[in-house]
């Protein structure tokens, strides 16, 4: 069964600027840390796991529904989860953009439930994740999420989400965009 998620492509702005924010980020840490790879980095509207093939073509059909108009994203702020002081994930907040992203992923949510897919327990939290925290430990990574912070990103305009097959792999995930839903 194919593993399935649906996001936010970023633009090439972003994923340029995604190398060398992480290494500087990682020489302020000797954690163990799986650094996001520009290739794949992106804003996780839904997550949908291991999903039938036969659910696909309705899957298509209810995101082709969702309206949405274009809105403009940037990036701002940084954090943690599921705290800063023992963080598992490292993450990019919105400084733009967020109230429009979890209006999205909310008529995604709606649009999919129509067909059986279950809603999320937690609450939207749109973010950009930069890194998993192999085995988290306590620590200071108040010098990471700052500098992550001060990084200047552009703005851009979201006019399109996309349902992506993720392929693990021991490289890393490889994702493939089965359908992209423009907005209206």
């Amino acid at each position: 069964m194919p593993r399935l998620f649906i996001g936010i492509g970023l633009p090439v702005a972003y994923r340029q600027a995604l190398n060398p924010l992480i290494k500087s980020l990682s020489r302020l840490t000797d954690a163990s840390v799986n650094w996001s790879r520009l290739d794949t980095w992106h804003l996780t509207l839904k997550f949908l796991g291991e999903t039938d093939e036969a659910r696909i073509p309705a899957l298509k059909a209810a995101l082709a529904a969702v309206d949405f108009a274009p809105f403009t994203l940037r990036a701002g702020g940084a954090g943690a989860f599921p705290e800063a002081r023992r963080p598992k994930v490292l993450w990019l907040g919105l400084a733009e953009g967020g109230e429009q992203a979890a209006t999205l992923a909310g008529a995604i949510e709606d649009g999919l439930a129509a067909i059986g897919i279950p809603r999320e327990k937690k609450p939207f939290r749109p973010h950009l994740t930069l890194g998993r925290i192999r085995r988290p430990s306590p620590g200071d990574w108040s010098p990471v999420l700052d500098a992550a912070a001060a990084h200047p990103w552009p703005p851009f305009t979201v006019t399109r989400f996309t349902l992506w097959q993720s392929t693990l792999t021991p490289e890393g995930a490889i994702h493939t965009p089965l359908a992209e839903f423009p907005a209206r």
